[in-house]
């Protein structure tokens, strides 16, 4: 039977691992290249300003799609993932409100559609710029421009 110390020390090793999870799940995703950091929210999406719902999360881009894993999760898989088509860019805004508290300083918040339901992303200018081209650059034949 464990004793009292070795109980706490198990406890205690275990905890550290269970942490240490988290960042190196992160690095593990990002490591395939194309990664960024975002924050998302899905339907549906409260007042102009509140900032519930956020979820911190990376994602990573894929041919067609944009896989979204949620940082503090143990889950190998994505949340979510978005794809190309049927997702619309319907505007973009400044954090505002309880959001420039949440989110990240200088992150802008892109509103968006995905197969008709609303969906907001945040993200810093550069990942903002690199998720923008991603969207504009269709593969050949699909022709259409979803950035308003």
């Amino acid at each position: 039977m464990l004793s009292a110390v070795e109980l706490l020390a198990t406890c205690v090793v275990a905890l550290c691992l269970a942490l240490a999870f988290i960042p190196m799940r992160r690095h593990l995703i990002r490591r395939g290249g194309g990664a960024f950091d975002c924050a998302v929210r899905f339907a549906p999406i409260p007042t102009l300003g509140d900032a519930s719902g956020w979820s911190f999360a990376v994602g990573r881009y894929r041919d067609l799609t944009v896989e979204l894993y949620r940082v503090f999760s143990y889950s190998p898989r994505p949340r979510t993932s978005l794809a190309r088509r049927g997702f619309d860019v319907v505007g973009r805004r400044e954090t505002v409100g309880e959001e420039t508290r949440t989110l990240l300083p200088g992150w802008t918040v892109l509103e968006c559609s995905a197969n008709g339901e609303p969906v907001e992303l945040a993200m810093s200018p550069e990942s903002l710029m690199a998720f923008l081209t991603w969207v504009e650059a269709a593969p050949p034949g699909w022709n259409i421009s979803r950035v308003s």
